[in-house]
């Protein structure tokens, strides 16, 4: 899909909040866009009595407001439908992509609260909202702490979050964190990353001292050198990203086993 959204429906003259983004809009194009292209931040949330009355009232789509808050009526009412309502009302997808985005959807849906805030947070980073994805993150944090959870899972949380605070030059929050995904993940990728941010939060001293402290070897001495000359190359660490196969298989696999749930 483009960037590009040509706008079939007059513009509103009131905007509509989307909170998840911290973004205005205002026509009924750019709110499918949103949907389709920021799939792992649709919720429930979007379902509201608020959102029906914009689109009613400012967008003149009266018939699309009175279908919406039909489907509200009901309790169990999926948010593929709801969503798909929209998309669906100005033909912004076609059957084909329209079918395969509600699975993806469902199939989202089903997955467990842990897995899908993660998600959400990654998709934040994703569209440069590094403060709402902190919160996110912490969130998450707090509700995974003292339970059994994969330690991959939190260590990819941590390395997350340590880089939206490194977004942010917040250089502290950064180091500590990926020290905590390094506790968790305790792999040389997770070393490096530890020790290249430890290098810009701390002295040149203090880095010698923690390299020696922890007996890093020669190999990834060099391999760590190489990488903080990249750093400063391109002053930035690499969230990292799943494929949506990946995340929602051996991450939710490991979740699952780790948690019994």
């Amino acid at each position: 899909m483009s960037g590009y959204v040509l706008c079939r429906v007059p513009m509103a003259s009131v905007p509509y909040y989307i909170q998840n983004i911290g973004t205005n809009i205002y026509s009924i194009e750019e709110l499918c866009y949103y949907l389709y292209r920021d799939l792992y931040l649709v919720d429930d949330s979007l379902m509201n009595a608020g959102l029906c009355k914009w689109i009613g009232r400012e967008l003149g789509m009266k018939e699309l407001a009175r279908r919406l808050a039909m489907l509200m009526e009901h309790s169990t009412v999926p948010l593929e439908d709801f969503a798909c309502e929209i998309l669906r009302s100005i033909n912004y997808l076609p059957q084909d992509e329209l079918r395969s985005y509600r699975n993806k959807i469902s199939a989202l849906e089903k997955q467990s609260p842990p897995v899908r805030k993660k998600l959400k947070g990654d998709c934040l980073m994703e569209n440069r909202k590094y403060v709402n994805a902190i919160r996110v993150y912490r969130t998450l944090l707090e509700e995974i702490a003292g339970r059994p959870s994969s330690p991959r899972f939190s260590g990819s949380i941590y390395h997350n979050l340590g880089c939206a605070y490194s977004r942010l030059f917040q250089k502290e929050e950064a180091l500590e964190c990926f020290e905590r995904a390094y506790d968790c993940l305790h792999t040389r990728d997770a070393l490096k990353h530890y020790l290249l941010a430890y290098s810009n939060a701390k002295t040149p001293i203090e880095y010698e001292s923690r390299m020696a402290e922890m007996k890093v070897d020669d190999q990834t001495r060099k391999e760590i050198q190489d990488a903080i000359s990249e750093f400063y190359d391109s002053t930035d660490i690499h969230v990292q990203e799943h494929s949506v196969e990946e995340l929602l298989g051996q991450m939710t696999k490991e979740y699952h086993h780790n948690t019994g749930s």
